[in-house]
């Protein structure tokens, strides 16, 4: 192909997977369900980004560092830590990070988090203070945090950064 049909076919590469990840966003915000058709898709589109990058793309550093933070979320899921979808996008997104951004890609995830877990707690102690002291305050604190959100934005900066170069 011509240089400037591949920077073409890696652009719409990178902004379909932009894509999947909003949508994995979506139906986890309303569904706390991340659908594996997604994690797929981004993992089946994976080889149209390779062959078309301007840049080299260590493929085989992709893989390894995609199975290296499956196995450690396979792990945090096994232990009721993590949901099995959050591990699949995390996974398949590490797979487009590659070994460059992976560790950029897993701060941004955690800080964001992080971030999503604080406003969870903040707004579960804002539904209990409009209620008032009742029995409900002795419930255990663990909500469903949409984790995917997280996940998602630390996937729409390995777009950006794949984007930039």
């Amino acid at each position: 192909m011509s240089p400037f049909l591949d920077q073409f076919v890696h652009y719409i590469t990178v902004l379909i997977f932009s894509g999947l990840l909003v949508w994995a966003a979506v139906t986890d915000l309303r569904e706390f369900l991340i659908p594996n058709r997604i994690s797929v898709a981004i993992v089946a589109l994976y080889p149209a980004h390779v062959l078309a990058s301007a840049q080299p793309v260590d493929w085989v550093g992709a893989l390894i560092a995609c199975g290296i933070v499956f196995a450690v979320g396979f792990a945090l899921f096994a232990l009721r830590i993590t949901g099995g979808g959050d591990v699949k996008l995390l996974a398949a997104t590490a797979l487009w990070a590659g070994p460059e951004l992976v560790t950029p890609f897993l701060l941004v995830t955690a800080v964001a988090g992080g971030v999503l877990a604080l406003v969870k707690l903040g707004q579960l102690r804002s539904a209990r203070a409009r209620q008032g002291d009742s029995a409900q305050t002795s419930e255990p604190l663990k909500q469903n945090v949409p984790y995917g959100l997280a996940i998602v934005a630390s996937g729409l900066f390995v777009a950006g950064k794949l984007i930039a170069g």
